[in-house]
């Protein structure tokens, strides 16, 4: 059973983003355990890898919370990270932390003065920690000085470095100028998705102490719906239940909420609320509509979950759910290897197969020897409910031309974006329908792959946004 972490103030808006309370899962606790004896234990660099709504701020905060409480010797510095944060910049910032003056001061000055300073912070007994969130946000500079903080240098002088960032960072340490982290071991962990009663037990836990916790719009078909949907990120079940919660909400009649209720009137409403949803789910079962729709028809009148999150609608078919989380994992960031063609789901792609007039009219797709290289029209034209792999990400064009020919891999897909204000060429790999078939092909591709290139499930969502951008 889940640990739920309970403090005493509870917000009237359980699902919102200044929640402090932190649902703890088995697997999120053997996470916890395992950075913390490798903080304690290790000098490896260490990343937690995962996308956005994963849940990577609030491991951090967490972290951060048991080490006040049990690792009084730690000395933690907290980086957010930023596109124009210098390594000037953030040195002086430990500096300050540290209490050091260091106004005008050379690089070298700085360099000098706060590897010293770490040292002279581990002779008195503390270990100085370094929590980067959103590392992947970082100049290449500035990342490349916070890692060689953790693996250059005198042990005495080094730093603790946790990188908290999304996958892609794996690309980036793939680059030629991040040779020191391919030469040396580093530990990855990601954050697993909740399971189906994971998701069930933590809306239970937001709700709980708050006015919804015994009256709340959330049974069984209502959270399976958002289990469906969100597939299990923390984030996307913050978005959908919040929005059902406020309809559920608008629906009601202020004096009866529970914070006003008198005891016999609370009695009445129980039943009354049990008869409602015992029609509604009669409805959703005879009719087969998605959850909005059933509600609608107990004259919940608006939508019961807004426009904004694209995932509610045109929904691939989903499969059935695999919930087991891959263990934490070390890897050496080293050499490309070869891969094995994706697992493409014939729905998926007969659903995103424009009529013959569309493919004449669309933009060439990029061609190599025989290999044939879908482009950014290709990749605007896929459901974005669906997911691909992304293989490698680079500056050079012609190095990602070469790394398909060595590989030769098929079903792939190149787009052009930036990155810290340089061209950045990113390849995608296979259509799957849901992330948990993307997932199980992730794990058929080669291990050298998967540890050299770090490859990562992502949405073709993210993808259209980011040509977009």
């Amino acid at each position: 059973m889940p640990d739920f972490k309970m403090s005493p103030s509870h917000s009237d808006v359980p699902f919102g983003s200044n929640q402090r309370r932190y649902y703890l899962t088995p697997e999120l606790s053997q996470r916890i355990n395992l950075i913390r004896h490798l903080i304690q234990n290790s000098e490896q660099l260490l990343l937690v890898l995962a996308e956005t709504g994963c849940g990577k701020t609030s491991l951090l905060n967490q972290l951060k919370s048991i080490a006040e409480k049990k690792y009084e010797h730690w000395w933690i510095y907290t980086l957010i990270s930023s596109p124009a944060l210098s390594p000037d910049t953030l040195m002086s910032g430990i500096l300050a932390a540290f209490n050091v003056r260091n106004d005008g001061k050379p690089t070298q000055v700085l360099q000098e003065s706060l590897r010293s300073h770490i040292a002279a912070t581990r002779y008195n007994g503390q270990l100085p920690v370094l929590f980067v969130d959103d590392a992947h946000k970082l100049p290449l500079a500035t990342l490349k000085f916070v890692i060689e903080l953790a693996m250059w240098g005198e042990s005495l002088t080094r730093m603790r470095v946790i990188l908290f960032c999304e996958p892609q960072i794996t690309s980036i340490l793939a680059a030629p100028e991040f040779e020191i982290v391919q030469k040396n071991m580093t530990h990855t962990l990601d954050i697993p998705p909740f399971s189906a009663t994971q998701v069930r037990d933590y809306l239970q836990f937001r709700l709980a102490g708050g006015r919804y916790n015994t009256i709340h719009p959330f049974g069984s078909d209502v959270i399976k719906k958002i289990y469906t949907e969100s597939e299990g990120i923390p984030g996307e079940i913050n978005l959908y239940a919040q929005q059902v919660l406020r309809q559920f909400a608008e629906q009601r009649p202020t004096q009866a909420l529970p914070n006003s209720l008198s005891y016999s009137k609370l009695l009445w409403g129980i039943p009354i609320v049990l008869v409602l949803l015992g029609i509604a789910l009669w409805i959703y079962w005879e009719s087969g509509k998605p959850l909005e729709d059933a509600l609608q028809s107990q004259s919940l009148e608006a939508s019961l979950l807004e426009p904004p999150p694209p995932s509610l609608y045109n929904q691939v078919p989903p499969t059935s759910d695999e919930t087991a989380a891959p263990s934490a994992s070390s890897s050496n960031l080293s050499n490309h290897a070869g891969a094995t063609n994706p697992i493409v789901s014939r729905q998926v792609a007969q659903n995103n197969t424009p009529p013959a007039s569309s493919r004449k009219a669309s933009t060439p797709a990029d061609k190599l020897g025989k290999i044939d290289i879908k482009g950014e029209d290709w990749l605007r034209r896929q459901n974005p409910n669906a997911y691909t792999l992304q293989i490698l990400g680079v500056h050079d064009r012609l190095t990602l031309k070469q790394f398909i020919a060595e590989h030769k891999l098929n079903e792939v897909a190149m787009y052009k974006t930036t990155f810290h204000g340089k061209d950045w060429y990113v390849l995608v790999y296979g259509i799957y329908p849901n992330r948990t078939q993307a997932r199980a092909a992730l794990q058929t591709l080669p291990a050298s792959l998967q540890q050299s290139t770090q490859p990562w499930v992502r949405s073709f969502a993210s993808v259209q946004k980011s040509l977009n951008q």
